[in-house]
């Protein structure tokens, strides 16, 4: 496995991110592979959640709910100032555009992992209440 994650990493540093939508997961050993690129459509989010058995979808906008609010309550703020020198030093607080998740599948599905990985990474775009 080291030897196959080296000749990835040495890949990605040559060819930038091309390597990520081209690896085979047979050669990583991770199972399916996505591009760092692929999206999916909220179309088909959409279509999937309505897919969902009644009980399922009210547990997980349940939980979707209380994740949110946790993680609104974490949400740091940007601040700075400067020292008699002039320098200046704080902390800017930016949502990111993208973000790329880990969502384990086969016999280690777990919807949580979704929900405790995007939300977070979404909540400091959102307004503050």
């Amino acid at each position: 496995m080291d030897a196959a994650v080296a000749a990835i990493v040495a890949d990605v540093r040559a060819r930038g991110d091309a390597p990520c939508s081209s690896t085979p997961p047979a050669s990583t050993g991770c199972g399916r592979h996505v591009s760092p690129t692929s999206r999916l459509p909220r179309p088909r989010c959409a279509e999937a959640f309505e897919a969902l058995p009644l009980r399922n979808a009210r547990r997980s906008a349940a939980a979707a709910s209380r994740v949110r609010a946790y993680h609104e309550r974490q949400k740091a703020s940007s601040w700075s100032f400067r020292e008699a020198d002039g320098t200046e030093l704080g902390q800017r607080v930016k949502p990111l555009d993208r973000v790329g998740l880990y969502v384990p599948g086969g016999k280690a599905a777990y919807p949580s992992s979704v929900l405790m990985n995007a939300i977070p990474a979404h909540v400091p775009a959102l307004p503050r209440s």
